[in-house]
């Protein structure tokens, strides 16, 4: 086999010009399968911590009924004894802390003007934890921070609801919704920060309020639904599996069974990455096959004398074939360096992409040195420029001894 190798290595080099740009196709190839495949690993990965961080959490918890049936008042299917709840899903392994939630939809108004929002009613320390405790808000104060002295209620509003209300942090608005028992109810509160959900149209509607005061106004002591975070995403499935053995009296979805958007985006990568593929398949394919065409035709009468004095049409092949495999090999790692290369620059040199489609801020570009996608591009490019030669080289091994002799 050495003997193979070393003579097809040989003969790969005896036109470098050939080879070379034979060599910078596979390059190519290989370099923008990796970088393409590591962008795309690097924004599902974002994409999935930012999906968790910002609002879902890894799992939640409703009610038993909540997915069956419609609520036919506030609440009618929330969750009750919630510190019970609680105290079993944190006994559960490698889960870091659960939050409760309250969802609510009513009227804003400013005493002049209303609009309609979509509240959420929750426990400000502990959803500051979930985001990394980054505020989340851009102007003034988080909920719970510097406790305020007068007692009022407190409420956080997105951008485009605070723009369409003419609303600023320290001004008073009221609260209208409908109860858990169906009746209206109303609440003055204190306007104490601006914040920003990434969403143009959810930025018109959105606001948050501690759950206490959600739970006031709706009058009642249930809530919507428990968000529970774990110590590692990696984990989520065998915790979901696990909990809903333990508590089977709720009802449990995962992080991705609810980010919609993100299995549309992982569809949408996935489709492009194969897409991709396919283009680098076929351009390798002809590249290698017009360079292994060219290779036989100036050594037509190489290859008749071979076969005079006696070397077998298979090996004949195999000696095709495994020029085609040094060509792939050669290629294939070359490519991975130059795209690992490629890849650490981009990482350190501060790129940012543009806002993605609804959203409303760019994001740092990375791409992530995934093994699996070298290991793949390898396979690929290797596989390709043998199954290209294929066909050249069993022309080669069918020559008739006399043509071939006579070929000028």
């Amino acid at each position: 086999m050495f003997k193979f190798i070393k003579l097809a290595t040989k003969n790969v080099f005896r036109n470098r010009r050939r080879t070379v740009i034979t060599g910078l196709v596979l390059v190519f190839g290989a370099t923008a399968l990796i970088l393409a495949g590591g962008f795309i690993s690097s924004s599902f990965r974002g994409l999935s911590e930012n999906t968790i961080r910002s609002q879902l959490g890894h799992i939640q918890i409703y009610h038993r009924d909540f997915f069956e049936r419609e609520e036919e008042k506030p609440l009618s299917l929330g969750l009750e004894n919630v510190d019970e709840l609680k105290a079993k899903v944190l006994s559960q392994e490698h889960v870091k802390f659960t939050m409760a939630r309250v969802e609510f939809m009513g009227l804003l108004s400013n005493g002049e003007k209303s609009a309609v929002f979509i509240g959420r009613g929750i426990e400000p320390g502990k959803e500051t934890e979930l985001s990394g405790n980054q505020s989340p808000v851009d102007s003034g104060k988080f909920l719970g921070q510097n406790a305020n002295s007068e007692g009022d209620a407190e409420v956080v509003i997105a951008r485009g609801l605070a723009k369409t209300l003419k609303a600023k942090p320290g001004e008073y608005l009221t609260l209208m919704t409908t109860t858990s028992t169906g009746a209206l109810n109303a609440m003055d509160v204190k306007v104490v920060g601006i914040y920003s959900t990434g969403v143009p149209e959810y930025d018109e509607r959105a606001l948050m309020v501690d759950l206490r005061t959600a739970q006031q106004l709706l009058v009642t002591h249930k809530v919507s639904k428990l968000v529970v975070v774990l110590d590692e995403t990696a984990r989520t499935k065998e915790v979901a599996t696990a909990m809903a053995a333990r508590i089977p009296e709720v009802s449990l979805r995962r992080w991705d069974e609810l980010a919609t958007f993100y299995k549309a985006v992982v569809q949408l990568y996935s489709a492009i990455f194969a897409f991709l593929g396919v283009i680098i398949f076929v351009i390798v394919v002809l590249s290698s096959s017009n360079t292994m065409l060219m290779a036989i035709m100036e050594r037509t009468r190489e290859i008749g004398t071979q076969l005079a004095v006696g070397t077998s049409r298979i090996r004949l092949l195999v000696n095709f074939l495994y020029e085609g495999l040094m060509i792939g090999v050669f290629g294939g790692l070359l490519g991975l360096l130059v795209g690992a290369g490629l890849a650490e620059l981009i990482d350190h040199a501060g790129l940012r992409m543009p806002p993605p489609p609804g959203g409303t801020s760019g994001y740092p570009l990375y791409v992530d040195l995934v093994p699996s996608v070298f290991i793949g591009v390898f396979i690929l490019i290797v596989t390709t420029t043998v199954v290209s030669t294929i066909a050249p080289a069993f022309k080669a091994s069918r020559m008739k001894i006399v043509d071939a002799l006579g070929h000028v």
